[in-house]
């Protein structure tokens, strides 16, 4: 299926241009700086105060996003860099940005380390181009739908990597987070890394005022500029560290709390404690009657993002906090994102930690277990010595032992199969089991195969995983840091997909947590010192005792979302099972439309997990909006002007 035009361009965008004359400038730019020769460098569409930009002679470079860096200074750095390579600018300049640089034909275009922003290729005709959205290029080439990166993004929660960063477009590539694209004068183009994480050495003492500094700097830099902001305050630590911080600069900042409808949610308590100790806070309440469920107007066209996104079941709820918020004209919005990713913590660090230091190990895992329920020997047999690809092996094998058992099922029922006649290895709502949970002491979890995959599907999920079993080398070397970079990437995505959503309607959405200098902080602190099975965030609560109330950093409790997830799903089942008609899912063949439609009718089970359906009706809603199926319009075609 060939990508047509998208339903609209988005609010910030870019795309560079090599310096050559017949290169095409997508249609929707009106943004332009230009290279020495005068020729269209970086196109698109961004806000005045999103792009810093400095030229000397033949050298130039562009910073887009948030950038705490005067033009003075940054021209400077420019000057002083002996090339592109030379200009490592994370070191020197806070915030949130892509760099785009020329030094004597040269050019070095990157994203950030954690993966806030990023960097896609593609070639047009004998040109390289390079993008921050994957879908622009895609529009621009004609790029076709890839199955293979459909059919895994209908995993739960996602798959591995590197199969979770698949882009959905051929012809499209994307640069890892940590290396940046280089590109010759002869347009010849390679990835270059450029940024590792620190070596995870220091104790909770040690690290909690650095991780307090450097977020202090990341909130900081958002809103030096004063005006208003806005900021999420959920009640939960993250948020409430964003806010107070905020609260501490010349803006005029404005509080959003969404009303649970969960009577035994705590997080409005919370919340309202902690504006209650700010007493320049504005604050903005959703009460709950008024809060989207989750699937509410997941029928309705919107821009895509540029990739298949789970968080666009939440659309609707994102949507009307901004709308909330919009009577405050603020120019950007805060938010608690990345915080469980950097100090929430991951239990599998314990299959190092028990050969250097065993008895802490041991501890740790006597709390593990009490909180899981974890069989002791099954516990000690995962944190075994072995490598990622025996993790991976593990589960292209049960793919495998998946397919084998539809084959049987096929030839039971007299022929290739059909609705009930197979199973995936867990099934559409897989039960919970002691061995799913020892997962968590793995490099990384398997993820849930819905059960209404085809056959087809399934087969290209099998075949991907195989590959990657062969090939694939883990983030790092060790399970805990590899874990930490693989749920830094996915957050800090899943942060992004988010922003692309509010882009058109809001301000755009800011993640202090995410900035490079604070996540090397929060890694830089041993695991064990970052999480215990005994107290929820102690580095962040550590950190920001200067900072938060104590009362609000002594809270215990957490919100459970499942409560809103079952309303959502009962109020939307109508529209969720009519979806199933005519999917574009089931066009591309990677569904059983009569298997999905019965799980949006089934509803939740208690010991069912009702997220796994979330990913596919996500995907079915981005193929809708992609290609226009459904929308009762037709997309536009692709238009450009040759410069």
């Amino acid at each position: 299926m060939r990508t047509p035009a998208r339903l609209g361009l988005p609010g910030c965008w870019f795309v560079v241009l090599p310096d050559r004359d017949q290169v095409v400038v997508p249609a929707g730019a009106h943004r332009a700086v230009r290279h020495h020769s005068s020729r269209p460098w970086i196109v698109g569409a961004w806000p005045d105060d999103a792009i810093v930009s400095v030229t000397a002679g033949r050298r130039r470079i562009a910073l887009v996003g948030c950038a705490a860096v005067r033009p003075s200074r940054l021209l400077e750095l420019l000057v002083a860099a002996r090339d592109v390579h030379a200009l490592d600018l994370a070191r020197e300049v806070a915030g949130d940005y892509h760099v785009i640089a020329e030094i004597e034909g040269q050019q070095r275009i990157q994203g950030t380390a954690s993966g806030t922003r990023r960097i896609f290729t593609a070639r047009m005709g004998p040109h390289l181009l390079a993008a921050d959205r994957a879908d622009i290029l895609a529009a621009m080439c004609g790029a076709h739908l890839d199955r293979t990166a459909l059919a895994l993004a209908l995993l739960d929660p996602s798959p591995p990597y590197p199969l979770d960063d698949l882009v959905p477009f051929t012809s499209v590539d994307a640069v890892p987070p940590d290396h940046y694209l280089c590109v010759g004068r002869d347009d010849r183009a390679r990835t270059v890394r450029w940024w590792r994480a620190p070596a995870a050495v220091r104790s909770r003492v040690q690290g909690a005022p650095l991780l307090r500094a450097a977020l202090a700097e990341a909130v900081a830099v958002r809103v030096a500029a004063g005006r208003t902001v806005s900021t999420d305050l959920s009640g939960g630590l993250d948020s409430s560290v964003v806010c107070c911080l905020a609260t501490r600069g010349p803006a005029d900042v404005v509080a959003f709390t969404g009303m649970a409808r969960d009577p035994g949610d705590d997080d409005p308590y919370w919340a309202g404690r902690l504006a209650a100790s700010l007493p320049n806070l504005a604050r903005e309440t959703l009460p709950a009657a008024e809060l989207p469920l989750v699937y509410d107007r997941i029928d309705e066209p919107d821009g895509p993002t540029d990739r298949p996104f789970v968080g666009i079941v939440d659309r609707a709820k994102l949507l009307a906090g901004l709308d909330r918020l919009a009577l405050y004209g603020p120019r950007l919005h805060l938010t608690g994102f990345g915080g469980d990713e950097l100090v929430g913590g991951n239990p599998n660090h314990l299959a190092a930690l028990i050969r250097h230091r065993p008895w802490t190990a041991l501890r740790h895992l006597r709390g593990y277990r009490a909180q899981q329920g974890w069989p002791w020997a099954a516990s000690l047999r995962m944190m075994r010595s072995r490598d990622y690809q025996d993790c991976l092996r593990d589960m292209a094998r049960t793919l495998g032992a998946a397919q084998a058992a539809r084959a049987r099922g096929a030839a039971r029922h007299g022929g290739s199969g059909g609705p009930g006649a197979h199973a995936t290895p867990q099934g559409p709502w897989p039960r919970r089991s002691a061995q799913r949970y020892l997962t968590a002491l793995d490099w990384t979890l398997p993820p849930i195969v819905p059960g209404w995959l085809t056959d087809a599907a399934l087969d290209l999920v099998t075949e991907a995983f195989t590959t990657a079993a062969d090939r694939a080398l883990p983030l790092a070397e060790s399970r805990a840091a590899h874990a930490d970079l693989f749920t830094l990437r996915a957050g800090a995505s899943a942060f992004r997909l988010f922003d692309q959503i509010a882009g058109p309607v809001g301000p755009p959405l800011s993640a202090p947590f995410y900035d490079e200098r604070v996540v090397r902080a929060a890694l830089a602190v041993r695991p064990e010192q970052r999480s215990t099975p005994w107290e929820y965030k102690p580095l962040l609560k550590e950190a920001m005792r200067p900072v938060v109330p104590a009362e609000c950093l002594h809270r215990r409790t957490k919100a459970d979302a499942s409560a809103e997830e079952d309303l959502g799903l009962r109020a939307n089942r109508e529209v969720l099972v009519k979806l199933c008609d005519e999917s574009p899912l089931a066009e591309l063949g990677l569904i059983d439309p009569d298997l999905l439609r019965q799980a949006c009718r089934q509803g939740i089970a208690p010991d069912h997990r009702a997220e796994a359906l979330q990913p596919t009706i996500a995907a079915d809603a981005w193929l809708r909006a992609v290609t226009g199926t459904g929308t009762g319009e037709q997309p536009a075609a692709v238009t450009g002007r040759r410069q």
